[in-house]
């Protein structure tokens, strides 16, 4: 007996235009108000995805350029949404970095 596979859909990221489960991107979603974060990649609409790598490298000159390619007038605002995405780094984490507490 041979075990079927689930079909695990893929979709393409803007800016390095690799390939990946939905469950790895971030969905932008286009409505009537404008451009927003789609938490569930559910709603209906003009939709676009973004990996969490790119994501990471907002800063960096082709993920911006591919961003103003994608979002054209709209990009500004859509890098400032997707910055308040990315992940901030703990406290913690920065004293390890410089070995420890300083006193």
């Amino acid at each position: 007996m041979t075990v079927r596979r689930r079909h695990v859909p893929l979709r393409r990221c803007v800016a390095c235009r690799s390939s990946l489960p939905k469950a790895d991107l971030v969905r932008l979603l286009r409505d009537e108000h404008g451009w927003r974060v789609d938490q569930d990649g559910r709603g209906g609409g003009r939709g676009t995805w973004l990996c969490h790598g790119c994501l990471g490298r907002l800063d960096e000159r082709p993920t911006v350029r591919a961003l103003n390619r994608t979002f054209r007038h709209d990009s500004a605002h859509v890098r400032t949404l997707l910055r308040s995405l990315r992940p901030t780094a703990a406290p913690d984490s920065l004293d390890s970095r410089h070995g420890g507490t300083h006193g």
